[in-house]
């Protein structure tokens, strides 16, 4: 059985050495196979065994999208494809994407962001594969696709060929498991994008959580909190991604489940000053390494951060995050009203907008209140717009007058007179407050 593959059609000589030089860093080994069109590409695409195809999209192409539904119509499986675009045809991305394409890049290609996509499109096709050989009862395949891939490094295939390695009893608990092992134990929440599950791996202990899409229209969204969250995989306040899975024609994340209570449920219960400070800190230092490498969050807010009992925060949700390496043809409204800067709610989001959503935290952490809050969002929009907060002073007088200033400098109307990003304000906030973090600044419940 050959080793699974990427097929290039139509890159330039520069992208596909780009590529090979990412696929280098995979083990077992992944093969590459090139085509100057899709009639040169057919015998590939028929012939199965593909991980992912990668096309390009330039200003010779008339109609990409007559392309995209021939290859749907040639492959077998559901292969994911990618699109690079130049930016002279970015027009003609979204008439693509309808056609089948899962995800796209406008070029150049960078060494930053574009690795992390990348990898994230393998894993699904991994699971696209995994899925169908799952489905195969031939015990002599199963050999020889157990062999031909040896698991020899520690990347993302290695699941894979542990996968293969084992022979599933075909019972319809089987079918039922998410992406073929992760048993659904509990539901844990359910949104506008989909449902959260608790799940479990029978042969771990640890439980892990599963978001699932509620339609396959969801999968580029869930494609690209993927890759967000391997950028920030080393981080320990981030929510570590196990992997990327793809069953019923739905991207689904299988994450970390970090237990503890919310930070929203903990300013409700009361919290001493020390856990306070901790909890900030640690959240300053997760936003300011997303925003070191370009990824801002949108949504931060109480209800997405959790505190484990041994007090160690983890920001949640990177589903509503913009990477700005990458080169975006839209911009839409995105947060939670009471913790969005002005230029959010307009949607003009930047690093900045971020940069507020903290100083709301550190104002309620400083008050135990709101700097802007009304019941009626459209109020509250014109509060947020054209009001001043109440001093924190004013509220708490035993706050420090340091204190007090970079919370109003994280809350200044004008984001070009508020910190430009998290790691600015991380360093202000060590220079001022250097003790923030013993209990000697903000006062406990």
């Amino acid at each position: 059985m050959p080793h699974p593959g990427v097929l290039l059609i139509r890159l330039m000589d520069d992208e596909i050495q780009q590529i090979h030089d990412l696929l280098d860093q995979c083990d077992p080994e992944v093969n590459v196979w090139k085509a100057e069109s899709i009639q040169e590409a057919e015998p590939i695409l028929t012939g199965g065994n593909l991980l992912l195809i990668v096309v390009r999209l330039d200003e010779h192409r008339k109609r990409p999208d007559q392309d995209l539904k021939r290859i749907r119509r040639l492959v077998k499986s559901r292969t994911p494809v990618l699109l690079l675009v130049t930016a002279d045809c970015a027009i003609k991305v979204k008439q693509a994407m309808k056609a089948g394409a899962d995800e796209y890049w406008i070029l150049p290609m960078d060494s930053q962001a574009f690795p992390s996509r990348f990898y994230v499109l393998l894993e699904w096709g991994q699971s696209s594969l995994t899925q169908e050989w799952l489905g195969r009862s031939d015990r002599n395949l199963w050999g020889a696709i157990a062999q031909s891939l040896k698991e020899r490094g520690r990347n993302f295939l290695q699941r894979l060929a542990g996968m293969l390695r084992r022979e599933p009893a075909m019972t319809c608990e089987t079918l039922e498991l998410i992406g073929g092992k992760w048993e659904k134990l509990r539901r844990l929440g359910f949104g506008s994008y989909g449902e959260v599950w608790l799940v479990k791996d029978p042969e771990n202990v640890e439980p892990a959580v599963a978001k699932v899409p509620h339609s396959q229209k969801m999968n580029t969204k869930f494609l690209r909190e993927a890759a967000i969250l391997k950028r920030l995989s080393d981080h320990p306040n981030a929510v570590h991604l196990k992997e990327v899975v793809k069953q019923d024609g739905k991207v689904i994340l299988i994450q970390e489940y970090v237990e503890g209570s919310t930070l929203q449920d903990l300013l409700g219960q009361g919290m001493e000053a020390a856990a306070k400070e901790s909890a900030f800190l640690q959240l300053l230092e997760i936003v300011a390494r997303a925003h070191a490498d370009k990824i801002m969050h949108r949504d931060i807010k109480p209800e997405n951060i959790i505190v484990t009992h041994k007090g160690i925060l983890k920001l949640l949700d990177f589903g509503t995050g913009k990477d700005l390496t990458r080169r975006s043809i839209s911009n839409t409204v995105i947060g939670s009203r009471p913790f969005m800067a002005p230029e959010q709610i307009l949607g003009n989001s930047r690093l900045a907008s971020d940069v507020w959503a903290l100083g709301v935290i550190l104002y309620a952490l400083s008050t135990g209140c709101l700097p802007f809050y009304d019941d009626n969002e459209k109020v509250l929009m014109d509060i947020i717009l054209e009001s001043e907060p109440e001093r924190p002073r004013n509220l708490e007088p035993d706050l420090s007058e340091e204190l007090e200033s970079v919370i109003l400098k994280c809350l200044e109307k004008d984001w070009t007179r508020r910190y430009r990003s998290a790691l600015e304000l991380k360093t202000d906030f060590s220079e001022r407050l250097p003790t923030f973090g013993q209990g000697e600044i903000l006062t406990g419940a």
